[in-house]
């Protein structure tokens, strides 16, 4: 009887609450209004040789859901991990020629900061990528945004999403070493305001896809305190150019040849990145870990030079073509060089020469005996020895005017002895 008066009631109830334009409460716990994610970043670093410039490269990355972690329930030590929801949206890093670079860690930069050592087991400063400022590196940074607007987050947690470089077999044979450990781990930290509101609280970027430890206080040591860090906490991807220098000298040999004489020597560069740029040494920088040269900025007006080769400027810095191709011609005399430093190792080199009179040999001077063409795998360092010889004539204006002097200042002698007998006698 009493529960059907109750229904009768409940009944009432809402015919009224309709009546009067109102709407009649839910029972149960309220689910929360989901946030919608927003925006954050990381760096990508590239380090790049001694001599060398920023290559034009393009970096691109991927975001999926990490796995999810289970909490520890019984001695609460780790805190639980939710898989990642939606696909965050990551713009590429883009480089120029035209980017700075900086010499040393600057304030804030992480990533670029870790040994060659943390990025995978067994890498080394040679095989890995790790900078190294008394090698004279340097590096350039630049920033992707991780765009997580249109996700929708309907609970508290640690979402997890795992961050990936898209290798490239295509910058890896230009030079361009991706560091081994490619992934990185973002938790994206929902979190209740206290009043019941969503809010996203940080975003964590970090190396291991590993436990959330809770602290003593039943708080994850990312959240237990204001801006405390876990102890792989990055902010971004490291990548190395590794590079090759060209360098090309030079030398005469021959009673005939002339050391003062300028040649044309001609450089010509394929498989190059268009636009990419390149320095020439002509002279010592003071930097041990660079090839250097000993070449005039312009060449001279000696006799001995042709015309064609007088008075032209030696380029301090080369720019290859749409493409990918250099062709520039330098002016060198006895024992000059020319240095052009940071080239992509699957480059091709040729030098030729205009060797006029004199006979060419390619690779044979001392030090500088690599080939004339080739690829620039490793530093390359080439010459070419042109030799002129005269042969010196035996003829009489040579040899034996001499005599023939000797023998007619005695003639002389034996004339006047004569005439000055006759006189005597007469």
């Amino acid at each position: 009887m009493k529960k059907n008066h109750f229904s009768k009631f409940l009944a009432l109830t809402a015919a009224v609450m309709l009546a009067a334009g109102q709407t009649i409460p839910a029972f149960g716990a309220a689910a929360y209004t989901p946030v919608e994610g927003t925006e954050t970043t990381f760096k990508k670093y590239l380090i790049l040789e001694a001599g060398a410039q920023v290559p034009n490269v393009t970096f691109s990355y991927t975001a999926a859901p990490g796995e999810a972690r289970s909490a520890d329930t019984a001695d609460n030590t780790v805190m639980e991990v939710l898989p990642g929801i939606g696909s965050p949206v990551i713009t590429d890093t883009v480089f120029t020629a035209e980017d700075t670079t900086v010499n040393a860690v600057q304030e804030g930069d992480i990533d670029v900061a870790r040994a060659a050592s943390s990025r995978a087991e067994g890498l080394t400063a040679e095989n890995g990528v790790e900078f190294e400022t008394a090698k004279g590196e340097k590096y350039a940074v630049k920033t992707a945004v991780v765009d997580l607007s249109g996700i929708s987050f309907d609970e508290p947690g640690i979402y997890r999403y795992i961050v990936t470089e898209t290798a490239s077999a295509e910058d890896e044979a230009r030079g361009i070493m991706h560091d081994n450990d490619t992934d990185r781990v973002l938790d994206v930290y929902v979190t209740d305001d206290g009043n019941g509101t969503l809010q996203i609280s940080s975003y964590v970027l970090h190396t291991e896809d590993a436990d959330v430890v809770i602290g003593t206080d039943m708080g994850s040591y990312d959240v237990q305190e204001q801006a405390a860090a876990l102890e792989d906490k990055t902010d971004g991807f490291t990548n190395e150019y590794s590079t090759s220098d060209l360098t090309f000298r030079k030398d005469v040999a021959g009673n005939q040849a002339s050391r003062d004489k300028w040649f044309a020597l001609t450089l010509k560069l394929e498989g190059l990145t268009a636009g990419d740029k390149y320095t020439v040494s002509l002279a010592d920088d003071g930097d041990e870990n660079t090839a250097d040269g000993n070449a005039d900025a312009v060449s001279g007006n000696t006799a001995s030079t042709i015309d064609e080769n007088r008075g032209k400027a030696n380029v301090t810095e080369l720019t290859a073509g749409e493409d990918g191709t250099v062709l520039q011609t330098f002016y060198l005399q006895h024992g000059q060089s020319v240095a052009v430093l940071g080239l992509p190792l699957n480059a091709s080199y040729e030098v030729t020469e205009n060797a006029e009179d004199y006979k060419s040999e390619a690779g044979a001077v001392e030090g500088f005996e690599d080939a004339a063409n080739g690829t620039m795998a490793q530093d390359v360092k080439t010459s070419f020895l042109n030799t002129r010889d005269g042969i010196i004539p035996t003829g009489v204006a040579m040899a034996m005017l001499p005599g023939l002097a000797a023998a007619a200042a005695g003639g002389a002698g034996l004339a006047v002895l004569v005439i000055r007998r006759r006189r005597r006698n007469g």
